[in-house]
């Protein structure tokens, strides 16, 4: 007897051509991140409210309040370094590389946002301050030490002029109570830059130097 021959006939089998493939799994990596980043509050930039009466309260509350923005924006910038380790050597190709993108474009965010606030800060602090008195506590080094050469050069200016009544101005920098250490780095910069530049000044306190314009 003759045996029979079954004959199976296989379903149709779908292959995708490379571009294809690229393009499924680049979809797949866009889902999976929308989901794990789906968990992230989003924080409006923090709005700076000046007041003009309790001046220094309201200074110091928004400080608090920056301060409290930006560590939300660090705990994400955080969050995504770590998800970029994990990531790492996992079958998702360019898990890693999207995180660490992401992380880095928010870290240049905070410090922007660093920035603004500090400026903010800088600028509430010597509203209505007397026109003899810089207070530079609130901003970074280099920025405090623009702002003093140029608040310097004014008052020399007027005092060539005439038009200055007084020959010495304050000069503020804080005592770093709220600097890592305990410590100021900001005091230490001023008083480097006024023995640079060889103006005589005094200590009033330890955040506080009083600087004897040039006049000539």
């Amino acid at each position: 007897a003759t045996a029979a021959t079954a004959t199976v006939t296989a379903g149709p089998k779908t292959v995708l051509a490379p571009n294809a493939v690229e393009h499924y799994e680049k979809e797949m990596l866009d889902k999976a991140m929308k989901a794990s980043l789906s968990n992230i509050p989003q924080k409006a930039k923090p709005v700076i409210v000046v007041r003009p009466m309790k001046q220094q309260q309201d200074t110091r509350e928004q400080e608090d309040q920056n301060n409290s923005d930006l560590d939300q924006f660090i705990e994400q910038r955080d969050m995504l370094y770590r998800k970029a380790m994990e990531t790492r050597g996992s079958n998702m190709q360019g898990a890693a590389s999207y995180y660490a993108a992401q992380a880095r474009e928010l870290n240049t965010h905070i410090k922007t946002t660093q920035k603004q606030s500090q400026m903010e800060m800088f600028l509430q602090a010597n509203k209505d301050s007397p026109n003899t008195r810089l207070d530079l506590h609130y901003l970074q080094t280099s920025d405090a030490i623009k702002q003093l050469q140029q608040f310097i050069s004014q008052k020399e200016a007027m005092a060539r002029s005439g038009s200055s009544g007084s020959q010495l101005v304050d000069v503020i920098t804080g005592k770093g109570n709220r600097s890592e250490n305990g410590k100021s780095r900001l005091r230490p910069a001023v008083q480097n830059w006024l023995d640079q530049k060889s103006y005589s000044y005094t200590e009033v306190n330890s955040g506080c130097f009083r600087v004897r314009i040039k006049s000539q």
